[in-house]
């Protein structure tokens, strides 16, 4: 099943596009297969990566490095948020009133959401130290591996 992301890069956050060549894609095969079948969805990540794990109302599993002194950590959080959709509303709709209600800045920080259902979105969040910083290819990387499982 295809589903598609909506994104959104949060307030504060400036985007700059380059002509140069994107970098070639990183090298997978050696990353380790995290699933969660409650969630519906698998994913790869790299072996020195952590996964944490919240449950309640928004349930979402937290991957990243450790945090290092003095280097930006990496860090993607994928979110399941039940009923969070209870008039059923199309992805883009939805997403539009969730903008009305955002306030206040962060780091670098992008979100993408697609529905699971019809009361229920997937979100993945990017989380990255520096926003000065270009962001790590190592997400792109990460979320090329997604896949929803059923």
């Amino acid at each position: 099943m295809v589903r598609l992301l909506v994104g959104a890069l949060l307030l504060g956050v400036t985007a700059t596009v380059t002509s140069a060549q994107a970098p070639p894609p990183l090298d997978t095969s050696g990353w380790k297969i995290f699933r969660d079948a409650t969630m519906g969805f698998e994913v790869k990540a790299p072996p020195t990566w952590g996964v944490g794990r919240t449950t309640g109302t928004m349930e979402s599993v937290l991957l990243g490095e450790r945090a290092l002194v003095g280097k930006p950590t990496l860090r993607l959080q994928l979110i399941v948020q039940r009923d969070i959709n209870p008039s059923g509303l199309s992805i883009d709709q939805w997403y539009a009133d969730q903008l009305k209600r955002l306030t206040g800045a962060f780091g670098k920080h992008f979100d993408f959401y697609t529905t699971l259902n019809r009361r229920d979105i997937f979100q993945v969040s990017i989380i990255q130290d520096s926003p000065r910083e270009p962001l790590d290819p190592t997400f792109d990387a990460v979320i090329s591996t997604l896949k929803f499982v059923e």
